[in-house]
């Protein structure tokens, strides 16, 4: 049987994230999204990006709207999803979230919740199968052991599992799935985090960016492999680690906790196997959506993705494989 997200068994599609052309607004972020040839994108509901509205996510006014724009340009959204508003579900809810929100730990959680809710409600409300929730970690202390202590990466998991029940408990109702990301911002943040997390809530379906994982010392081709149906969603960029003394330079370069320097590109301008990797997802029967997530500081934005799709269709079967016919 086939679950939201992970496809019906036809061909793999590119699909694209919408929040690098969030300053062109929902109607120009689609219609540059169609422009690109591709038919299916992950729309993001963070109140910062603007491109729906977050005080209204669960008003089927709203939803209507946003269908509006999208029926003119003939996409269909894939997955809506938020990561900055609903980090503060979990936190942290020092001055790291204040940007997007002041107040006190209760008023962040109460926030974060909301836009949760929000986030799967438009997600249901739009007919798309999937809502991507980033609620952030409670304590990232837990990453390392303590002596005399018991305390371990499993309390940030079960604290996950009772933060996210209410919109668990929303998109089992709607039809929704909901679906987590690796981040060291998160709870998930490596594929150990990411089985913890599966078996602790069944709902659940991963969206692998193996970007995010080779970032943290991880092989992208073995990461994608062994997930069965709860792989629910693929993020494609490419990577560049620093590896030399000293700081870098030029545009684009962060830090994925205490390893080296990294930055993000479009496919076929970093490191990755991205040949192997696709190869990895096809043999493991992945048919759902493949979504290039544009964040390299280099290139213009419409350059960047253009060049990854392009390098995505270069790798996805145009129709079924005939093999050795000699």
């Amino acid at each position: 049987m086939s679950l939201p997200g992970n496809g019906t068994g036809g061909p793999v599609r590119i699909g694209l994230c919408l929040a690098a052309l969030s300053p062109l607004g929902l109607t120009g972020a689609v219609t540059a999204a169609a422009g690109a040839g591709v038919e299916v994108v992950d729309l993001p509901a963070d109140r910062c990006f603007g491109l729906v509205d977050a005080e209204r996510l669960a008003d089927p006014e709203h939803h209507r709207e946003v269908m509006a724009a999208l029926r003119e340009s003939g996409v269909e959204v894939g997955c809506v999803s938020n990561s900055r508003d609903t980090q503060l579900v979990l936190g942290p809810h020092g001055p790291h979230t204040d940007p997007v929100l002041a107040g006190s730990p209760a008023d962040k959680r109460a926030y974060g919740q909301r836009a949760a809710l929000g986030t799967v409600a438009l997600a249901a409300g739009l007919g798309a199968p999937l809502a991507r929730l980033m609620l952030g970690v409670p304590d990232l202390g837990r990453w390392l052991s303590w002596w005399g202590s018991e305390v371990s990466w499993q309390d940030n998991v079960s604290e996950w599992v009772d933060a996210a029940a209410p919109a668990l408990a929303l998109a089992r109702e709607t039809g929704v799935r909901v679906v987590v990301e690796p981040h060291p911002k998160q709870v998930v943040y490596d594929p150990a985090s990411a089985r913890a997390l599966l078996a602790a809530a069944a709902d659940v379906g991963l969206c692998l960016d193996v970007a995010n994982l080779a970032a943290v010392g991880h092989d992208p081709v073995d990461a994608v492999r062994g997930w069965g149906a709860r792989l629910a969603a693929v993020h494609a960029k490419d990577l560049q680690v620093w590896r030399q003394p000293g700081d870098p330079r030029g545009a684009g370069w962060s830090r994925y906790g205490p390893g080296p320097p990294i930055r993000f590109r479009a496919l076929g301008c970093g490191e990755l196997p991205w040949v192997g990797t696709v190869a990895a997802l096809l043999d493991e029967d992945y048919r759902g959506v493949i979504y290039v997530e544009h964040e390299d500081a280099l290139l213009p934005t419409e350059q960047g993705i253009g060049t990854s799709v392009a390098a995505l269709r270069a790798l996805l079967p145009a129709g079924a494989p005939q093999g050795r016919t000699w």
